[in-house]
């Protein structure tokens, strides 16, 4: 008889994100929203928590070069979705840092939601849950 298999556990670890200027990338998540970087690693990379969430940003990979973003919306990893109190105050906060909002503030249904972009066509979700 065959031994049997236990389910295994999965758990979160990272987001992990390639950029032509890992460093404007981490500068993006931590002048716009707090996030901590960490020193610069190997090769340019570089590592960034926000919320206690692992953003790895990596360079380009010159032995695989890397494909331009897609548009937006489209298929398979579209955003990062972040959690706020105040959509309408979060936006003009960070209007005030220069952000580029791509979309919203808007309603949909019961939230309301705004979409950042930010460099190599990443783009940031700040969602409103009703209270």
């Amino acid at each position: 008889m065959l031994p049997r298999m236990t389910t295994p556990r999965f758990r979160y670890d990272h987001i992990h994100l390639r950029a032509r200027d890992p460093a404007a990338m981490a500068r993006f998540f931590t002048d716009l929203f707090g996030a901590e970087a960490h020193p610069e690693g190997r090769d340019g990379r570089y590592e960034v928590t926000l919320d206690g969430q692992l953003l790895l940003i990596a360079p380009s990979n010159p032995d695989f070069p890397a494909e331009p973003a897609p548009g937006f919306p489209h298929l398979g990893l579209e955003h990062i979705g972040l959690g706020v109190d105040d959509v309408d105050a979060a936006c003009a906060h960070l209007e005030s840092l220069g952000a580029d909002i791509a979309i919203g503030p808007l309603a949909a249904g019961a939230f309301r939601l705004a979409f950042i972009r930010g460099p190599e066509g990443v783009m940031v979700e700040l969602l409103q849950r009703p209270r």
